[in-house]
């Protein structure tokens, strides 16, 4: 009784006392701060090797060494929930997201701890000889003196340890443990980077490399793939080694910096500020899940990531559009605020459902324009024909007289602002080992142009940034139809 006595009058102080800080640290415990690691630009630069750079995003970290080229970035937990894995995120205990604890949150902690630090590795080898990774040579080292080593895939081919190890140290007995643990492993084995044939020159591979979670008081981390195998000899035996070192540093984390949400604001001063360019075009790029792919790439759905953001940074520069842009899936698609919706395809085949074709048909009767673009353009590749089916599907979805033709020269969105008097250059026109493909189709609703779809690629030209103002140009023209077409309704 004494005891009891002795906390309701400790209570009573603190409540009346005017200490609030220790009141809400009891009762309202300090938001967790969540972080992200960034490319250090500084210590890279430290160096001084030219052949560094960053992604326009300032995401991810580009070697460029002419015949090839890797690509690290690390992947926060958002990102690996939201983005990569949102479906298999959910589920609490039992999510099967192998690289977070997706939705689950740990009832001691109340917060959501993390499971792993993941990078996504891409190395492309453009012309040189064959190359090749070997993912688990890979070492992460911290500022206070971690050396973590890469986990394997499975078990029986791991040098030092394995994600197929960790689950089964943790699976239980139950069915719904096996469920987990395959659906777990079958992510795994398509997403991971694993030793295997080499790279040749014209191909590319991309995968994640895992490790450990770094603790907490870690501000700097150095990224190392070692043994990376540039060269064989006449055994076919890797024979050249070099070792690439990339540097990150801790930040806050961003979501919209994750999520590439970008507002580009292009009003100018009161007195001369035209109207129009006063309303914010929303463009949202659709992402996707796609069963069939030309390579095992992570995101079939966003081949060229920056395509779109530089396209809006155009029309910012050319003072014409104030642009929201925003990557995002189906089921979080805002309808009532969209007005142009992009699906990029070509590296893999939307796996396309009446959900998403409801969706579109739903955006497209209240206004929004909805263009495709083959970002693979090869003959050998029928994308093409599937986003025809698409527009087909669509069509069947709306109410109104609804036709597929080839968009006339002298349409609109070839006209305003940009004038062109024969199908703007696209990625087929410059690349000498693609067939050409001057295609671009609409779909029509009562004779109003509502949907695009390109066989020309210049999703490629507005990323690549080299020799693009046509496609850029038809770009403008496309976003300027968007707005247009929204005011008129």
């Amino acid at each position: 009784m004494k005891k009891i006595l002795i906390l309701i009058t400790m209570f009573t102080i603190i409540l009346f006392s005017g200490c609030d800080s220790v009141y809400r640290y009891i009762f309202m415990p300090p938001e967790r701060m969540e972080y992200m690691f960034i490319p250090d630009k500084e210590n890279t630069a430290f160096f001084c090797d030219t052949t560094y750079k960053f992604s326009k995003d300032s995401l991810t970290i580009i070697m460029d060494k002419k015949d090839f080229k890797i690509e690290v970035k690390y992947m926060t937990d958002y990102q690996l929930n939201n983005f990569e894995f949102p479906e298999d995120s959910k589920g609490g205990f039992y999510s099967k997201n192998p690289y977070t604890y997706g939705n689950w949150i740990d009832p001691d902690g109340g917060y959501t701890p993390q499971r792993f630090t993941v990078f996504k590795v891409t190395v492309y080898n453009y012309s040189g000889s064959k190359i090749n990774i070997e993912p688990e040579e890979a070492v992460l080292e911290t500022d206070r003196g971690d050396r973590l080593r890469a986990y394997g895939r499975e078990k029986k081919d791991a040098k030092y340890q394995s994600i197929e190890e960790y689950f089964l140290r943790r699976k239980g007995a139950s069915g719904i443990d096996d469920d987990v643990f395959e659906s777990r492993m079958g992510i795994v084995r398509r997403t991971m980077l694993t030793y295997g044939k080499p790279i040749y020159a014209g191909d590319y591979r991309e995968g994640f490399i895992v490790f450990d979670p770094v603790d907490e008081s870690v501000d700097r981390i150095k990224f190392t793939l070692r043994r990376f195998i540039l060269g064989y000899n006449e055994n076919n035996e890797p024979s050249v080694f070099s070792d690439y070192s990339f540097y990150f540093k801790k930040s806050k984390l961003d979501k919209n910096w994750i999520a590439g949400v970008r507002l580009f604001d292009t009003t100018i001063a009161a007195k001369t500020v035209d109207l129009k360019r006063e309303r914010i075009l929303n463009i949202v790029q659709l992402q996707y899940t796609s069963s069939e792919s030309r390579y095992q790439a992570l995101e079939t759905w966003n081949p060229y990531p920056e395509s779109i953001p530089e396209l809006v940074r155009y029309a910012k520069a050319k003072n014409q559009i104030n642009s929201n842009f925003v990557r995002t899936n189906v089921d979080a698609l805002d309808i009532s605020n969209t007005d142009l919706i992009v699906l990029i395809g070509g590296f893999g085949k939307p796996d396309i459902g009446s959900v998403i074709i409801d969706k579109i048909a739903q955006a497209i009767s209240n206004g929004s324009v909805f263009y495709m673009d083959n970002a693979f353009v090869t003959n050998d590749w029928p994308y093409y024909s599937t986003m025809t089916t698409i527009l087909e599907y669509i069509a069947s979805r709306l109410k109104g007289k609804t036709e597929i033709k080839r968009i006339s020269i002298d349409h609109q969105i070839f006209k305003k602002p940009n004038h062109f008097y024969q199908l703007p250059k696209g990625y087929d026109d410059v690349n000498p080992q693609v067939g050409k493909n001057d295609i671009i189709d609409g779909l029509f609703l009562d004779g109003k142009l509502v949907a695009v779809v390109s066989n020309k690629g210049y999703v490629v030209m507005w990323h690549e940034r080299s020799d693009n103002s046509e496609a850029l140009d038809f770009g403008l023209n496309l976003l300027t139809y968007a707005m247009e077409r929204k005011e008129k309704l």
